[in-house]
């Protein structure tokens, strides 16, 4: 088993693990030093102790190179402040070249040996001509990554209609696609601004309880479909999973229409008297 703390790092909400030296302790709320795979960055400590087992790792563990001290504090601080300058810069650059880029992002590394800009766009862009640029501006390495709506605004974050931070920014690590299909299922008005989140995409709360409504209508008819009642014959309008029950049409002539509601306990005792007939 190995002895790891899990850390978390800016605009991202997926937790990495280190390894741990038993001579130094973490809790809570500290800030590390270490060398990820893109080069040396701060990173803060969710999970201060954890034994994972070797078969439950993608790649080697790295080493935590130690706590964050006051004067690493103080250069990270100058460095979110670049950070917004070289944002401004970028939109700059992009103006100049015409280019169709939505800057999101910019990352510096803490040893300052690289320089990320995330941004999006609707279509492939030719940036060589800009990265010279920028290159000349910031000297250091310069890397442009363009990156989907969704995970654009999974950095920016905001609140949804719900009044709570963003799902994507808040808990989500990876994201799955979304239908619309899940609306429909779950009878939700088809009104894009009822069913958009702030990337413009359908909601990812959507597929929360997808799955529920899926195993459920199982249990009921399908709208317009027709059930044979003590009466006779009826047509089902309405299917209400969450207060269990279902409307069913009735002709008792041809002027008059009748509507019967039946509790899901009621309809199953029906339908297996149905299948017995």
């Amino acid at each position: 088993m190995n002895k790891v703390v899990g850390l978390k790092f800016a605009k991202t909400n997926y937790i990495y693990y280190f390894k741990i030296d038993d001579k130094i302790k973490f809790k809570k709320g500290d800030y590390c030093l270490v060398k990820t795979s893109i080069g040396l960055d701060i990173g803060k400590v969710v999970i201060p102790y954890k034994l994972i087992d070797s078969n439950e790792l993608d790649i080697p563990l790295k080493d935590i190179y130690r706590k964050t001290n006051k004067r690493d504090m103080e250069k990270w601080e100058k460095i979110k402040i670049e950070e917004k300058n070289a944002q401004n810069i970028f939109k700059e650059k992009n103006k100049k070249f015409k280019l169709s880029m939505k800057i999101v992002y910019v990352k510096y590394l803490f040893d300052k040996s690289r320089i990320i800009f995330y941004f999006t766009s609707e279509q492939r862009v030719d940036f060589r001509d800009m990265v010279k640029d920028l290159a000349k501006i910031f000297k250091t390495k310069i890397e442009l990554r363009q990156i989907g709506v969704r995970d654009g605004t999974k950095m920016i974050g905001g609140i949804g209609m719900c009044g709570r931070e963003i799902c994507c920014t808040s808990f989500i690590q990876k994201f799955t696609p979304i239908h619309i299909n899940m609306a429909k299922m779950q009878k939700i008005a088809l009104n894009q601004s009822k069913v958009s989140g702030l990337c413009g995409r359908l909601m990812c709360c959507l597929s929360y309880e997808s799955e529920f409504y899926k195993e459920s209508l199982k249990k009921y008819p399908k709208l317009g479909s027709k059930i044979k009642l003590k009466s006779g014959m009826g047509k089902v309008t309405e299917v209400n999973i969450l207060r269990k029950y279902i409307i069913v049409e009735t002709r008792e002539d041809k002027d008059i229409i009748k509507k019967i509601k039946i509790s899901e306990e009621e309809y199953l005792k029906l339908n297996l008297e149905n299948k017995d007939d």
